[in-house]
């Protein structure tokens, strides 16, 4: 199991990335005591300018919680795609929404990198807006950064009601999506 864990998730304003990384960040801090950082950036748009949230999470102190070299990196738009893709090592993760974004040959990419159409499947479900879950549950099946059973009682912790029932159906589309990358690269 990996100790730490440096993790980005890069897309735009009004997909819900922040939201994403404090799941996660809660995830690992409330259920697995773990430590976790979350720190976040947006451009002066709130919808629709470069936004990412970075999340450290890890067995030990967190001296510095912003990600310094990420261990994964979730792309939501091709620009993110592009600002990450070509400086991931060979060992770090790539898992980005093939609904949105053209990704480079095989050969040109460093990354274990998993492609899966979270923006589609979310539409499938009625609202665009969970992506970010979609894309939560593919990322923790693929890695196993926190236990499915973590992010799914910090979900649960956080929503209620309506919205609590569309990000756990969300969340468990992305678990399953898992299953079977469209575009998996290794």
């Amino acid at each position: 199991m990996k100790e730490t864990w440096q993790v980005v998730l890069a897309g735009e304003g009004g997909q819900g990335l922040i939201v994403a990384g404090i799941l996660l960040a809660q995830a690992a801090s409330l259920w697995e005591e773990k430590n976790a950082a979350q720190t976040q950036s947006y451009g002066i748009a709130s919808r629709g300018g470069f936004t990412k949230s970075e999340v450290v999470i890890s067995t030990r102190e967190i001296i510095y919680p912003g990600v310094e070299e990420p261990d994964l990196v979730l792309a939501l738009t091709q620009k993110a795609y592009e600002i990450y893709v070509p400086s991931l090592p060979a060992q770090a993760f790539l898992v980005y929404d093939s609904s949105l974004v053209e990704p480079l040959p095989k050969e040109k990419i460093a990354a274990r990198a998993y492609g899966f159409p979270f923006t589609e499947t979310a539409r499938e479900l009625g609202r665009a807006e969970v992506t970010n879950l979609v894309a939560l549950g593919a990322i923790v099946a693929i890695t196993g950064i926190v236990g499915a059973e973590s992010l799914e009682k910090t979900i649960r912790h956080r929503f209620s009601g309506r919205a609590a029932e569309l990000n756990l159906q969300a969340y468990h589309r992305g678990l399953a999506l898992a299953g079977s990358p469209i575009n998996q690269l290794e």
